[in-house]
């Protein structure tokens, strides 16, 4: 299924590394750069992978960007996995 995830990267060398393995219908964004690292929007065309799960963020509300018609679906899976400590 189809997966849209956040993410910040400590820097862009870990972001670039990472977005390497992306595969060919995954959509990445960068949308940020922030004291914390590189923040990046990505559309999976599958699960996320298990090897970005450590820089995965739940900003509230979605935060500057979204894919189109992907509000409803990030807002559920904030509910769902978000942590007290991610939002």
């Amino acid at each position: 299924m189809a997966t849209f995830r956040k993410f910040v990267f400590p820097d862009q060398a870990t972001a670039d590394k990472l977005l390497a393995y992306l595969q060919p219908l995954d959509f990445p964004v960068a949308v940020w750069n922030i004291e914390k690292g590189v923040g990046v929007d990505i559309l999976f065309n599958e699960d996320c992978p298990k090897h970005f799960e450590p820089y995965l963020v739940w900003p509230t509300p979605c935060g500057v960007h979204s894919f189109s018609g992907w509000e409803e679906q990030y807002a559920e899976d904030h509910k769902e996995f978000a942590t007290f400590s991610d939002k």
